[in-house]
């Protein structure tokens, strides 16, 4: 992976690369080198992943079966949470980042893009509000939380957020806030306009709902506190506990 990198960008990418190429899971796609050429040009070497992208195979399926979203739910949230515990924030957490690689006959989700790794730790003086430059969001919109979407100091409530929207994307075979343009989901985010899950998944029940509700809260106090208890909390509520 390589792109451009501004003479402004260059040690921001060092550290932020420093911090990805730190942290390994087997969830997550392995960051082996990184670098700025002679050019200018940044790059990344990644561990080479085969396989198709959550989104690939939403597109295929229109929704996952509850055993399989359980799955990929599952190493997901531990990956995220085993970086949150490094303070270290995603700040990208989407279907396109989640890659499905198939092991031994074993599927094995791998979180990609972790390039855009963000400290949370206090001596981080780059930290600006999630913002790579003057009125710039680093994110994909339709993913970011409120408090995201509002500039405010990076948090791990913005990666819960996005496990959240990709829990229910998996479930209902579409997005919680539905709405025909980028400004149209701003608003939705911002004013708590959830599409009841009912409407995509008539036969769900209500627990499925209410894990949704408070996992998509406008009060970041009413959601799940981190990843492995949204991901318990989501086994629970779809009554999948052994």
């Amino acid at each position: 992976m390589n792109f451009d990198a501004s003479a402004d960008a260059t040690a921001r990418f060092r550290q932020e690369a420093k911090a990805a190429a730190s942290f390994t899971h087997p969830n997550v796609d392995t960051v082996h080198d990184f670098g700025v050429a002679g050019d200018h040009r940044a790059y990344l070497v990644m561990e080479l992943l085969r396989g198709s992208t959550l989104r690939q195979e939403l597109t295929r399926q229109g929704r996952l079966p509850m055993t399989r979203a359980l799955a990929v739910l599952s190493g997901v949230c531990t990956a995220v949470d085993a970086a949150h515990r490094q303070r270290l924030l995603h700040r990208d957490l989407k279907p396109e980042n989640i890659f499905l690689v198939q092991a031994a006959g074993v599927e094995l989700p791998k979180i990609l893009d972790f390039g855009v790794v963000k400290s949370l730790a206090p001596s981080d003086t780059t930290q600006s509000a999630g913002r790579t430059g003057p009125g710039m969001l680093l994110g994909t919109l339709r993913y970011m939380s409120p408090e995201q979407l509002r500039g405010e100091k990076p948090a791990e409530s913005w990666d819960l957020w996005a496990l959240s929207v990709i829990a229910y994307e998996m479930l209902a075979g579409a997005h919680p806030f539905a709405a025909a343009s980028v400004l149209e989901v701003h608003n939705a985010v911002l004013a708590g306009h959830v599409t009841p899950l009912r409407k995509h998944l008539p036969e769900a029940p209500p627990g499925w709902q209410q894990f949704f509700d408070r996992a998509l809260a406008m009060r970041i106090e009413s959601r799940p506190g981190s990843a492995l208890q949204l991901f318990s909390d989501f086994k629970q509520s779809v009554g999948m506990i052994p």
